[in-house]
């Protein structure tokens, strides 16, 4: 079940970028969506659907604020920051009106799911222009290291990487998967002339790392509310985090690193 899932959601995901950004953007938006949603319950736990209702409606509204700019070049930051800012006082009135009696922290939690929710998927968008085998190639990677960091860990793995946050990944595992994403990035250079040699290399190594750090950050939210899977929706892979939590760290860094290059 487990790889039959992950066999859809890869079909799914290259069809979406060989279609082009607008059909990648319909495909991340649900999921945008649902993944806000669960972020809301690993933050708050779960119960209140209202609340957890309007965090996505939030996480969707900001993932859509920050792909515009790469369909309309006259949708600006300064928009983006105004819709931000327009949706956090709209949502502090909401909060004052369901008598709220901790207002920093619903509206921590809501910034929590537009900044690592939101913010890297609209931001998804944006490796289209510099070409779509740019975003194929950041799946593949993303891919690349989550396989490669499972395997080497499982047949070597000795030395825990950060136990008291999640124990099975392990130091060789880690490494493994950095080392066999860059050579997934070498090939890349060799056929997509985009990225020279020396870029794919450094995207791999950035993708390897930051992914890393997302899948320990929801690692780290999960065992502070004491579940193992962020939600159900995807058999054999738990929640929509559980499958994007490394997509999230890794975007919007590899889109920065991409923008400073060319």
């Amino acid at each position: 079940m487990r790889a039959l899932t992950g066999a859809i959601y890869v079909a799914l995901t290259l069809a979406a970028a060989f279609a082009g950004p607008f059909t990648t953007l319909m495909l991340f938006v649900p999921v945008c969506v649902l993944a806000s949603g669960e972020m809301y319950d690993l933050v708050h736990g779960p119960g209140n659907s209202s609340a957890r209702a309007w965090s996505m409606i939030v996480g969707g509204v900001a993932c859509l604020a920050v792909s515009l700019g790469a369909f309309d070049p006259d949708w600006t930051m300064d928009y983006v920051a105004g819709l931000t800012c327009l949706v956090l006082i709209v949502s502090f009135i909401w909060l004052l009106l369901q008598g709220t009696t901790d207002p920093a922290r619903e509206l921590g939690g809501l910034l929590t799911v537009m900044l690592f929710v939101g913010l890297p998927f609209g931001s998804a968008v944006w490796f289209f222009v510099h070409g779509a085998w740019i975003f194929v190639g950041f799946m593949v990677l993303l891919w690349t290291n989550d396989t490669g960091a499972y395997l080497v860990g499982r047949a070597i793995g000795r030395a825990k990487l950060l136990p008291k946050v999640s124990p099975n990944k392990t130091v060789e595992g880690f490494i493994g998967g950095v080392l066999l994403t860059m050579a997934v990035a070498y090939v890349f250079s060799r056929y997509q002339p985009e990225l020279d040699t020396t870029e794919w290399l450094v995207c791999g190594a950035l993708v390897a790392i930051t992914s890393t750090l997302g899948d320990l950050l929801e690692s780290a939210l999960k065992r502070a509310r004491g579940v193992k899977d962020s939600g159900t929706i995807l058999p054999g892979h738990g929640g929509m985090l559980d499958r994007f939590d490394g997509f999230l760290l890794a975007a919007p860094v590899l889109l920065i690193y991409l923008r400073l290059a060319h």
